[in-house]
């Protein structure tokens, strides 16, 4: 269980910092500051998941809890307390596993527990009351219909019809179907609180973004008692048994997670929950699929190939972790892996050299943890399709060079490998060429083909696979060595010319099962990249000494998206450096260098942020403040991996 307690002072500063995330197994979630504030576009209570993507519905609440003339502000919707209202005492969030606010002070105590039935467009709201005198608690309802990328303005309207005494439904004007159905135990009134309501978005401005965004108060549910009391309250997409969801889901989705987090310390669990929310079932295709990131990311290619081991196979997710790969592998088009998949309608984009290639990484993967003759069978003639199509040439001018074996590409305006960045349409690190990593997995693609290949007996694909494979490893090492640096260069660009830059990409030529260079060599690479890369968050894109580095990763798109692989940190890289870490220094050096480190990042981290879940990537200065999105499936993944290989003392 993750907690974190507040004072009064705290709380109205830390406690609109830190954010948290609850979601629902369908790509639907609901997020926000712990104090209540919405500073970000995506922070509401459901954004639900539909077939044509996802929408903000119930954007957030107010909750004043009033005791005779004493107010007392529980989560006000703006950054700071608007009323005169008193805050409480002392504030506690914890994820036990659901999100969950305890509000203390000496009138008594009220908890309020969030909760997103798994695989329903809802969300359950569910209060516990407990005061020395007669009180009441107001919760004030503000509603949107817009997609979760979209700021709403009162331009929209919106209507409200009690459809029993304890049952709401509100939709947009012109529409006769609501779009929001609410059930609760308390008593509506729409006179005191309804209507349009303006707020700043204080990380939409810090991130150059549009940050005012204006919202509508249908009206509060309040709730009277005595001396202890409970206030439920769920909305949903469907207006059918939302009593019967909420109830039947807490229920089931208790065990659910119990079983998610059986086993292993506080942090193992931790990793364990916040690997559970990005894997979905697509409400496109009602596949199972990965959300990249929360909350603005959709599924993409190379992050669900990354992620796949950590969120699949480390948790013993072997049937979904196999019906992606079959649903990757019926999507592959000239060889290429789809980089991603739009919201709602719109076809896959397969502008990637790589996703291809770690589609490979991640079938070798899965058939180590289980053998499954089947699955080979049914994907072995898309395995043929990569190789052929890079060695014959296919999109983005990805080719292998027949002097060399290695996989190069040239396409101008693209950015086709992980550093995708690009700042008015042109890419900040296009590493046209030959980039390391992608022939580092190229490699190990045609390493795990053979094998395979031998597998299905198919003698002609071996003949040609080996030959590639002995062409590829003779050249690997003679073309990417940096003899003055010790270590890798990062590209090869199209006229022949090494990049030096030192980048974490040439992790992957010491990290990857297939042996690219000698130990003397692997020594050397890992010894660079903790010397100039290594930080206590993970790994940076670039070494601080190089001129285009980047220290910072903050401010408009362009500026952010200037730093975002010129420096910045990324948490994914754990993964590939402990996995170089064991093969250069073996049982020891996961022990004494990685696990302290990993101990030390977790037992901050989880508690910053988005609580419980990983950032996408960190500051490249100290003190590496978190940035991106709040939570990343390959940053969980990747640590959840490396957390499980600690604990269990592999290597």
């Amino acid at each position: 269980m993750l907690c974190l307690v507040f004072g009064t002072q705290q709380w109205r500063s830390l406690g609109g910092d830190r954010e948290w995330l609850e979601t629902n197994g369908l790509g639907g979630y609901a997020c926000g500051t712990l104090s209540g504030a919405r500073t970000r576009r995506y922070h509401s209570l459901l954004t639900a998941s539909l077939a044509s993507g996802r929408r903000v519905l119930l954007a957030g609440v107010e909750e004043e809890l009033t005791i005779g003339t004493q107010k007392i502000a529980l989560t006000p919707l703006g950054k700071k307390n608007g009323n005169s209202a008193e805050v409480p005492d002392r504030v506690s969030f914890c994820r036990q596993p659901w999100a969950k606010w305890t509000f203390e002070g000496s009138w008594g105590k009220v908890e309020k527990t969030l909760f997103l039935p798994y695989l329903s467009n809802s969300v359950y709201l569910r209060y516990r009351m407990d005061t020395a005198e007669p009180a009441a608690l107001t919760v004030r309802l503000f509603v949107t219909e817009r997609d979760h990328h979209w700021i709403s303005r009162r331009d929209q309207g919106f209507w409200v019809r009690s459809a029993s005494s304890h049952r709401l439904e509100v939709g947009r004007v012109g529409d006769s179907k609501g779009f929001l159905h609410i059930a609760h135990n308390g008593r509506f009134c729409d006179w005191e609180s309804a209507g349009w309501v303006g707020l700043p978005l204080e990380v939409e401005r810090e991130r150059g973004l549009e940050d005012y965004e204006e919202l509508f108060c249908i009206g509060s549910i309040v709730k009277m008692w005595e001396k202890d009391g409970r206030l439920d309250l769920v909305a949903g997409v469907e207006p059918e048994d939302l009593w019967e969801i909420a109830w039947r889901e807490w229920r089931e989705d208790s065990r659910r997670r119990e079983t998610i987090g059986d086993g292993g310390d506080a942090l193992y669990r931790a990793l364990l929950e916040a690997a559970d929310q990005f894997i979905v079932l697509s409400s496109r295709q009602r596949q199972w699929t990965v959300i990249a990131g929360y909350p603005w990311f959709t599924d993409w290619g190379r992050d669900t190939l990354i992620s796949l081991p950590g969120l699949t196979l480390v948790t013993g997710r072997f049937r979904i972790s196999r019906q992606i790969l079959l649903r990757f592998a019926s999507r592959i088009s000239d060889g290429l892996v789809p980089n991603f998949f739009p919201e709602g309608e719109g076809e896959p984009a397969y502008n990637t050299v790589d996703a291809s290639l770690w589609f490979l990484h991640a079938v070798g993967y899965f058939l180590r943890y289980r053998a499954d003759g089947e699955l080979l069978g049914d994907i072995w003639i898309k395995v043929k399709e990569i190789i052929e199509s890079y060695c014959d040439g296919t999109r983005y001018g990805i080719k292998v060079d027949p002097r060399d074996g290695l996989v190069g590409w040239e396409a101008e305006g693209e950015a086709l490998t992980w550093m995708d960045a690009k700042v008015w349409e042109r890419p900040v690190t296009p590493r046209a060429g030959k980039p390391v990593e992608v022939n580092a997995l190229w490699c190990n693609g045609l390493a795990n083909g053979l094998r395979w290949a031998r597998s299905v007996g198919d003698r002609k694909a071996e003949g040609l696979i080996r030959r590639l494979l002995d062409k590829a490893l003779k050249s690997f090492a003679p073309t990417f060595w940096n003899q003055e640096r010790g270590c890798l260069y990062d590209v090869i660009e199209p006229d022949g010319v090494p990049d030096r830059s030192v980048r974490c990409n040439q992790l992957l030529a010491v990290s990857l099962p297939v042996r690219l260079l000698s130990a003397d060599r692997e020594r050397s690479v890992l010894r660079v990249v903790e010397r100039d890369l290594l930080t206590p968050v993970g790994l940076r894109s670039l070494a601080p000494y190089d001129p285009a580095y980047q220290g910072r990763c903050t401010g408009p798109p362009a500026i952010r998206d200037a730093a975002y692989h010129q420096g910045t940190v990324w948490g994914w890289w754990w993964g590939p450096y402990c996995d170089a870490v064991a093969r250069v220094d073996g049982v020891k050096g996961i022990k004494n260098k990685v696990a302290p480190r990993i101990f030390t990042f977790l037992n901050t981290h989880l508690y910053e942020g988005c609580v419980g879940s990983v950032s996408e990537i960190f500051d490249g200065d100290p003190p590496h403040h978190p940035r991106g999105c709040f939570a990343q499936a390959w940053s969980v993944a990747e640590i959840l991996r490396v957390y499980d290989r600690i604990v269990k003392g592999a290597c």
